[in-house]
């Protein structure tokens, strides 16, 4: 594949940006590490909606939009950056595909550390990718640009969001590791 600046610069904001996903998330398999009692610390919410309905009952305006308005703004910017630097993207399906994977992703990692696992977010994050990705079209549309789509996915947005992963985890493990043992 032809790595021009374009695809440079897509790479270095993709990375970033998820860099800054996983540190908000806590999304790293490390915490797994300082679990003793994993029943205690799994807080699992698999009916749909049901946290949103609890929020929108126990918080005011600010706290719905903390929760709500915050994970459908995470996964936006994965759904702009991936149609807009890497054509075989371009496709709406497979950008809300990716963003409900990666969702999953995150709420999977989240099983192994002191945060909540819930469809909601899930829901909500995949919204984002889609929203991300209208915002996309919007860009194009506003700009005229042509847009040329190819048929396959490139692997390579794929294969950053997981390198950034290990490096996450490569900079956590040694401190978890000190804490455990001292």
């Amino acid at each position: 594949m032809k790595r021009n600046g374009g695809n440079i610069m897509g790479m270095i904001l993709l990375g970033i940006y998820w860099y800054l996903v996983l540190c908000i998330t806590g999304a790293t398999p490390t915490n797994f590490l300082v679990i003793r009692d994993f029943a205690v610390s799994a807080d699992v919410s698999l009916v749909p909606f049901a946290d949103l309905l609890a929020i929108s009952q126990a918080n005011g305006g600010a706290g719905r939009l903390i929760q709500i308005g915050g994970n459908i703004l995470l996964f936006v910017p994965l759904g702009f950056l991936l149609p807009l630097f890497w054509a075989g993207w371009r496709n709406m399906k497979r950008v809300i595909g990716f963003g409900f994977a990666m969702s999953l992703f995150i709420e999977c990692n989240q099983l192994f550390n002191y945060r909540a696992t819930s469809i909601d977010d899930l829901i909500l994050n995949t919204a984002g990718a889609a929203a991300g990705f209208l915002c996309y079209l919007i860009l194009i549309r506003l700009l005229r640009m042509p847009v040329k789509v190819q048929e396959r996915a490139q692997k390579l947005p794929v294969i950053v969001l997981f390198a950034v992963w290990g490096i996450r985890i490569a900079i956590e493990l040694p401190m978890y590791l000190e804490w455990i043992g001292g």
